[in-house]
C-alpha cells in the first residue's frame, strides 16, 4: 500500500466521515438540546472537511473522500454562515458624546499574572468592567490600585466593576434547583438617563439542563429590565451558531454587538481562539463604535472591549 493510500485511508478517511456526521447530525439541533450541543463545534467540522476535500483534491479520483469533505464543508457552513450574514448596525466614528468603555472578561479564577492585566486594564481604562471567575486577590487590586467601585452577589461570580458608584445592585438568584446562570445587575446614571449593566455567567452547554434554565432564567429577570437602554455582557459558554442562541437572540429583543469574535481558548495552541462564546449586547437606544478583542492575559479566555455611546435621538 503506498503511503498515499494509507494517508487517505488510515487518515483523511475517517477525519472525513466524522465530520461530515457531526455536522449533519448538528443540523437535529433545531428541534434537539441534545444534538444543538454539537453545533458550538462547527468550525471543527468545517476544518476536518476542508483537509478532507483539500487531500482527496490532490490525491485525484479518490470519490468517497472527496464526498465527505464536501459534506462537511456544506453542513458547516449551513450552521455558519447565519452568524456571518446576520445584518448588524453600522459603527458610528469615535467621540460621539456620553461613550462609554465597556471590558468583559472571564479570568478564569487564576490571580497569576496579576500585574500584567492591571497594566492592561490601567492603560484601557475602561468606565465598566465585568468579570467572571475573579478571586478576591484580583477584587481588591481593581478596587484599590484601579480606584474602581466593585458591584456583585454573595459570591462574586460575576463582579461589576465601574469608574462612579451605582445608583442600585441587583443579585438574583440562580434558578429552578439551582440551575441557571450566574448574574450581576449594576444600575448606573447615563447622560440620557439610567441604564442597566446585566452580567452573566452560563454553565457548560453539555449540561443540556442547566443550559436551558440558563436561557429561560435571563429572558425572565430581563423582562423587568429597560431593555432598550440595558447592556447584557458575559460568558454565555455559547456560540452564535447554536440554535439555541439564535433562539435567545430572537428573544431578548437587544442586538447581539459581537459579530463571530472568538475568545475561546485563548491559551490553546499559538492563542488560536475558534469559538465566540463571549458576548455583548446593547439596547436601541446604543450605537456601537467599536467591538474589539484584548490580548492573551492568563485566561483560557480572551477579554472583549465595546466602546458604545448613545444613540442621538
Amino acid at each position: 500500500m503506498s503511503f498515499v493510500r494509507f494517508v487517505l485511508r488510515g487518515v483523511v478517511l475517517p477525519l472525513g466521515a466524522v465530520s461530515a456526521a457531526a455536522a449533519i447530525i448538528a443540523q437535529g439541533g433545531r428541534f434537539s438540546a441534545h444534538l444543538d450541543v454539537l453545533t458550538h463545534f462547527a468550525p471543527v467540522y468545517l476544518a476536518g472537511g476542508a483537509v478532507t476535500l483539500v487531500a482527496a483534491i490532490f490525491a485525484h479520483r479518490r470519490l468517497l473522500p472527496a464526498l465527505l469533505g464536501a459534506a462537511a464543508v456544506i453542513a458547516s457552513l449551513a450552521l455558519m454562515l447565519p452568524e456571518f450574514l446576520r445584518p448588524q448596525t453600522a459603527a458610528i466614528a469615535p467621540g460621539a458624546p456620553g461613550q462609554i468603555k465597556l471590558i468583559q472578561f472571564n479570568i478564569a479564577r487564576d490571580s497569576q499574572g496579576l500585574e500584567q492585566r492591571l497594566a492592561w486594564l490601567a492603560a484601557e481604562d475602561p468606565d465598566i468592567l465585568v468579570v467572571e471567575d475573579s478571586r478576591a486577590i484580583f477584587q481588591t487590586a481593581v478596587t484599590q490600585r484601579l480606584g474602581r467601585q466593585m458591584a456583585c452577589g454573595k459570591t462574586c461570580e460575576v463582579a461589576i466593576f465601574t469608574r462612579t458608584p451605582v445608583a442600585r445592585i441587583e443579585a438574583p438568584r440562580r434558578g429552578r434547583k439551582g440551575l441557571g446562570p450566574a448574574i450581576t445587575i449594576a444600575h448606573l446614571a447615563g447622560s440620557q438617563g439610567d441604564f442597566p449593566v446585566v452580567g452573566v455567567h452560563y454553565g457548560w452547554p453539555t449540561d443540556v439542563e442547566g443550559h436551558a434554565e440558563n436561557s429561560a432564567r435571563l429572558l425572565q429577570l430581563m423582562k423587568d429590565q429597560p431593555r432598550e437602554r440595558a447592556i447584557l455582557v458575559g460568558d454565555f459558554n455559547s456560540t452564535p451558531w447554536s440554535f439555541a442562541r439564535r433562539r435567545e437572540d430572537a428573544a431578548l429583543g437587544m442586538e447581539r454587538r459581537t459579530h463571530a469574535l472568538p475568545t475561546w481558548p485563548a491559551n490553546g495552541l499559538f492563542g488560536l481562539a475558534f469559538l465566540p462564546i463571549d458576548h455583548v449586547y446593547a439596547g436601541s437606544a446604543w450605537d456601537t463604535v467599536s467591538i474589539t478583542r484584548g490580548p492573551r492575559l492568563g485566561s483560557d479566555h480572551y477579554p472583549v472591549v465595546a466602546v458604545l455611546a448613545p444613540r442621538a435621538n
